[in-house]
């Protein structure tokens, strides 16, 4: 299959104003560094520019193949004519409609978001298709099969596009220093210093923008004395807001480590925990069960009272039963998490929610309380908020974000620090993630399709 997702840049429209962008047909310094590596396509007497940011066959980047960038820069230039010459209005059904009409004989499976206005002319926010062909006039047979998707707007480009590149920079060489015992690793690290370690990420980055560097610390354990412990510093390279994921950070070091040592799984697991194994909390606020309506100027607020049942299904979809032995199940016993759940009431609008731990969590943090064990439901302005830790109250900064951005009313301004993470089975079912202190934090969106009748544990 051959997936490609860009932008289309319009000259004409491109607002130079200082620090501004234009909502239409223009990227923002930000949404440039979702790429490292980008193709840019012209033609001549067209109005458009295609951005690539993504083009690959069966996962694989290739340079996006002339049959796709023409089909492209030929179908964008006429949405381009089409929204100037007034035919576009704020109906994303008729656009589609209209665009059917002229390409109906080539493409198939037309999307597009809701329209937006520039200049008293209307664009899609973002529109995909499948290019109809045949074998024979595509370089592989396989990109018969195959997806497109453009934004015009950037601010849904930046907010909506999956796709991210991470490069790893560790503080010492050769990996496998970390399998030695404790005085080799300490003697090793001596030799670390930032502005050595700046240098190199600045090497490895080539010159190309990024969007995020980040460094966490990670505890390292000599494997034959688990107690025995080193903080080690490991930075990230990630171009593409949906590459700040914690476990795609994680995936990648886990990657890298694997790929530049004689690391296994199993010694990583030993050495590295934090990174071979995911300690995390699936959070799935009460979105659906309201205290107080809605009134004319005042939003609706949320009850803190979450019913049995809407428990019962949040653990069935989101952790896990333990199974019980024939003798439990003839005594009548009633089965448990496998993991920990608590629930978290908050201020915000009077939400609550049932948090879920996961079953590779640290033995450190086994438990919401193990992480923020000081959490209270005190208000930003209240003085006795300062009674709070001060890691408490950044947690609780980067939950805030999370839940505004998980409510989906303002689906634009999500901060850089929290990342939407689409399920890889159900895209029906996605989170807006933040990582505090190497715990991952996994909140339920509002829109997300997840509820199932319930299922009572059986005796």
């Amino acid at each position: 299959m051959y997936d490609l997702q860009g932008f289309i840049q319009i000259a004409a429209l491109i607002d130079n104003g200082p620090g501004n962008t234009a909502p239409v047909g223009e990227l923002s310094e930000l949404s440039y560094s979702f790429a490292k590596s980008k193709q840019y396509f012209t033609k001549e007497n067209l109005q458009v520019e295609l951005v690539a940011f993504t083009s690959k066959r069966d996962e694989l980047p290739i340079k996006t193949p002339a049959v796709f960038s023409d089909h492209v820069l030929t179908v964008s230039q006429w949405i381009y004519q089409q929204s100037i010459l007034g035919n576009l209005r704020n109906d994303e059904v008729e656009f589609q409609r209209l665009l059917l009409g002229q390409f109906n004989s080539v493409i198939s499976g037309v999307q597009s978001g809701a329209m937006i206005q520039t200049n008293s002319n209307w664009f899609p926010r973002w529109v995909s298709w499948k290019l109809e062909t045949t074998a024979d006039k595509v370089e592989d047979p396989s990109d018969v099969n195959n997806q497109i998707i453009l934004w015009f707007a950037d601010e849904d480009f930046n907010q909506d596009y999956t796709g991210f590149e991470i490069e790893v920079q560790m503080p010492i060489l050769p990996v496998d220093t970390f399998l030695a015992v404790k005085s080799v690793v300490e003697k090793a690290m001596e030799g670390f210093n930032l502005p050595d370690h700046h240098n190199k990420i600045n090497e490895l980055a080539d010159g190309y923008p990024y969007t995020s560097l980040i460094t966490n610390i990670y505890t390292w354990h000599d494997q034959e004395d688990f107690d025995s412990t080193l903080p080690i510093p490991m930075s990230a390279i990630i171009y593409g807001r949906a590459g700040r994921n914690p476990s795609r950070i994680k995936q990648a070091l886990r990657d890298y480590i694997l790929a530049n040592s004689s690391f296994t799984v199993a010694l990583g697991v030993k050495v590295f925990p934090e990174i071979f194994t995911t300690t995390k909390f699936t959070i799935v606020p009460g979105w659906s069960i309201r205290g107080i309506p809605n009134e004319e100027d005042v939003a609706a607020l949320y009850s803190p009272i979450l019913p049995y049942d809407f428990w019962v299904k949040a653990i069935s979809r989101f952790g896990e039963w333990t199974v019980q032995t024939i003798t439990e199940k003839n005594s009548g016993a009633i089965s448990i998490p496998t993991t920990d759940v608590t629930d978290l009431p908050s201020i915000y609008k009077s939400l609550n929610a049932v948090v879920i731990a996961g079953p590779e969590n640290d033995s450190r943090k086994t438990t919401l309380h193990d992480t923020i064990p000081d959490y209270a439901l005190i208000g930003t302005n209240n003085a006795d908020i300062a009674r709070m830790s001060k890691k408490t109250t950044e947690w609780l900064d980067l939950f805030f974000q999370a839940l505004i951005a998980a409510e989906e009313y303002h689906p634009h301004s999500t901060p850089l620090d929290i990342v939407k993470l689409v399920d890889d089975v159900d895209p029906n079912v996605y989170f807006y993630v933040f990582e505090f202190d190497n715990v991952e934090y996994r909140v339920l969106a509002r829109k997300a399709i997840w509820d199932v009748p319930a299922v009572e544990p059986k005796a």
